[in-house]
């Protein structure tokens, strides 16, 4: 969703009172809010041209090969496409979410096409950055009573069918000084995906091992879908359209859809 918020907010920031709205703007606009891109094409279409001075954009489609929004994260292809864009230039704000929808006239909507590769998003994992965010958050989801963990080593391992496998190694923390102790914890987990009715992922066949130990089957049913309602309750509507893994990449299509907040 942040990739959505930046490529949106690259989009309207450019719309100034004169009307200035140029493919090259909205593409410099958006290299320079993140680390990197290979490759970048913005097309904005508008009839009248003089529409824009309005805040009002009939169509932008955007595609990159090898974007990095941010250091050492990599995605094979990202690409964009809105419907027609109103906004109340006079009341714009891009700097999250919830501020852009403050902005708009009228719903704002469009695809979303994502592909990542397995060997990227391991590279990704890598990274100091990255992997403190991720124990980081992993850490707040626990509950506070359950130890802490410090992430020595994770793999992402896509796999046919649509099925994608986890191999975390864990060091645990003690409770009150945060330091290490001796003991890990190695965790394997693979599972399927399939999109059900467009608003959630369900899990298929899941099945893992805690230090070796296959985890049952009890366990791992309580995690039978992610359910993307939960955005809904932030004016944003999403639904799946495509989702397909193999041995190299994992491919994402979305319609995304902003109501306006008032």
């Amino acid at each position: 969703m942040e990739f959505f918020t930046l490529f949106l907010s690259s989009i309207l920031v450019v719309i100034s009172p004169i009307g200035l709205l140029v493919d090259t703007i909205v593409a410099d606009a958006i290299r320079s809010q993140i680390n990197d891109v290979e490759e970048l094409a913005v097309r904005i279409d508008n009839t009248p041209n003089y529409q824009s001075i309005q805040g009002k954009i009939d169509r932008v489609r955007i595609a990159s090969r090898g974007i990095k929004p941010i250091k050492n994260f990599r995605i094979e292809v990202l690409e964009l496409e809105t419907d027609s864009v109103d906004i109340d230039t006079n009341n714009l704000q891009t700097k999250d979410i919830k501020e852009i929808r403050k902005s708009l006239r009228k719903p704002l909507q469009g695809g979303l096409r994502l592909i990542l590769k397995e060997r990227d998003i391991n590279q990704a994992l890598q990274s100091d950055e990255i992997r403190q965010t991720l124990q980081k958050t992993i850490n707040n989801i626990v509950p506070e009573q359950v130890p802490k963990f410090r992430i020595l080593n994770i793999c992402i391992g896509f796999k046919p069918k649509n099925r994608l496998g986890i191999k975390v190694k864990l060091q645990q923390l003690k409770r009150f000084d945060e330091k290490t102790t001796d003991e890990t914890i190695a965790l394997s987990l693979e599972a399927g995906f399939k999109i059900k009715d467009g608003r959630s992922i369900q899990v298929l066949e899941p099945r893992g091992e805690l230090n070796g130990r296959t985890l049952s089957k009890k366990f791992l049913s309580r995690f039978q879908q992610f359910d993307l309602g939960i955005l809904e309750r932030q004016g944003i509507i999403t639904r799946l359209l495509k989702l397909k893994i193999d041995e190299e990449s994992l491919a994402l299509v979305s319609f995304i859809r902003l109501e306006p907040l008032k």
